[in-house]
């Protein structure tokens, strides 16, 4: 209720007068209790007054008809009846629903419910307006007293529109962002694979390897910075929606770790974003794969038997299939000599007939029946021979992972399992399929020989000479070359790393 406090206005009445005829200009100062001043010019005050406000009692509460709106995603108007005692208003100087906005935050094609709100004596009216977002967050729209005491909260929620991409444009770039760092980096663990071991005979990249030199550090860093990229999404992946990109990332960092275990051995292992303000030691190898093998197993439990074929858009890379996990589970046990374990991942993928081979050795179409997971490149990926190896190659397909990879791990397994009959088996199929002939009756060794004709397309020839105990004798290898040198920037920022045995701190 307005009350007017007549004698204040006539004094200052007159003090505008005064400040008219001298031309000066007054202002009123209001002091509050809280030690805050707020202050006006004279002559904008038209009207002093005071109210009369009962505040919010929290033994008295207010109520509603309802307790919660729910939307279709068409939206809607809601009528909420209240039922209280006090003057209330529904704005406040603290804004509804404030969000502290990060890159993750719009991440997926998701806001808040869009919506109008009224209240007038008694009656609170929603408006909810449609959407074209896939999910919706709910808010709350809440009643004030004239204190500015929050009296009254409703939640409204809304249903997403399921015609509409799940990911939005912070999504699409950043999974975008995550492909492109994985063939990058896998493109230099592939070429310095198949020019280490002689796949393709080009000079510079040979045992010894130097610290310094500058491809060495190109692997570690473009592994790195992959592994980074899918930390940073995997520390948001427990958000509403988000969990769905958990199995991709657990997959391509336990990829990017294999290939960094099987040529350096232990390496600082990467849980957090901090890892360049806060260096870390190495991991040793058996931990880093302990790791792996515990999240593999739980990211399949997540993951659809499907095929994932080729990679050629964000949805396809978040939805790998469950056969990418097992193949590289299965390369973990292999490289640890667990194949046991092994062959009952690689017999699922042969069991589900998903998969034929292909009588191409390499120039594999994208479309590939024997292509377990491939992506789409800029640029041409592949390590290049010398002038006089030809070779007919699309340069625009970085290949992963291929069945036939799938049946010579397995023909290994059988025969590290002394069944060497079924492991022919499945040596002659991709051997007979690819018009690969070989000259070897020992069944490892001709494993061997059909792998130096098919792998320089997708790298691990090396670390299958090396679980199988033939890199040493193969490559003419010194036993500490089995592993590259940690390069020399990184132990000169690290504080905490050390050097792989044999690499010397003078090597130039």
């Amino acid at each position: 209720m307005k009350t007017k406090v007549l004698s204040f206005l006539m004094v200052f009445a007159a003090i505008v007068q005064v400040a008219s005829a001298q031309t000066t200009i007054y202002r009123m100062h209001v002091k509050m209790k809280d030690g805050s001043t707020h202050t006006v010019k004279a002559d904008d005050v038209m009207e002093v007054y005071f109210t009369a406000s009962q505040p919010y009692d929290p033994s008295h509460p207010v109520t509603a008809d309802v307790e919660s709106i729910h939307a279709p995603k068409e939206g809607g108007t809601y009528i909420v009846h209240i039922n209280n005692n006090i003057p209330l208003s529904i704005n406040s100087g603290n804004p509804d629903n404030m969000v502290v906005d990060d890159y993750f935050s719009n991440f997926l094609n998701q806001a808040p419910v869009s919506l109008t709100s009224n209240y007038d004596d008694g009656i609170l009216t929603i408006t909810v307006n449609p959407t074209t977002k896939y999910i919706v967050d709910s808010r709350n729209v809440k009643l004030y007293d004239l204190e500015g005491t929050e009296a009254f909260s409703i939640p409204v929620s809304q249903d997403g529109d399921p015609s509409a991409t799940l990911i939005g444009d912070n999504g699409n770039a950043y999974i975008t962002a995550m492909d492109q760092a994985m063939y990058k980096s896998h493109a230099k663990y592939r070429k310095a694979d198949v020019e280490y071991t002689g796949l393709i005979n080009l000079d510079g990249f040979k045992a010894p390897l130097d610290p310094y030199d500058y491809k060495v550090r190109e692997i570690w860093y473009t592994l790195y910075q992959g592994i980074n990229r899918n930390t940073a999404l995997l520390q948001h992946c427990d958000g509403q929606g988000m969990e769905i990109f958990k199995p991709m990332c657990t997959v391509l960092n336990a990829l990017s770790y294999y290939d960094l275990v099987t040529f350096f051995g232990g390496v600082p292992y990467v849980t957090n974003t901090d890892y360049a303000m806060d260096p870390l030691p190495r991991t040793s190898a058996e931990e880093i794969f302990s790791t792996l093998i515990e999240q593999l197993k739980n990211a399949m439990g997540k993951m659809d038997d499907k095929v994932t074929g080729f990679v050629n858009s964000p949805e396809k890379m978040y939805s790998l299939s469950k056969d990418v996990a097992r193949v590289l589970l299965a390369n973990i046990y292999m490289y640890q000599g667990r194949y046991m374990e092994a062959k009952p991942l690689l017999g699922e993928i042969v069991n589900s007939n998903r998969y034929s081979l292909a009588s191409a050795i390499d120039n594999l179409d994208p479309q590939c029946s024997e292509i377990i997971w491939s992506q789409a490149v800029d640029s041409p990926t592949r390590a290049r021979a010398n002038e006089s190896y030809v070779i007919n190659y699309n340069g625009d397909l970085c290949l992963f992972q291929t069945y036939s990879d799938v049946l010579l791990s397995l023909a290994e397994c059988e025969n590290k399992l002394n069944n060497d009959a079924k492991a022919k088996e499945y040596l002659s199929q991709v051997a007979t399929t690819k018009g690969i002939e070989t000259n070897s009756s020992e069944t490892l060794a001709a494993i061997s020989e059909v792998r130096h004709r098919i792998q320089i397309d997708f790298g691990g020839y090396f670390a299958f000479l090396k679980r199988t105990g033939q890199a040493q004798s193969t490559l003419g290898l010194e036993e500490y070359q089995l592993l590259f040198p940690i390069p020399r920037d990184e132990i000169s920022m690290n504080p905490h790393l050390t050097q792989n045995p044999g690499y010397g701190e003078t090597m130039r």
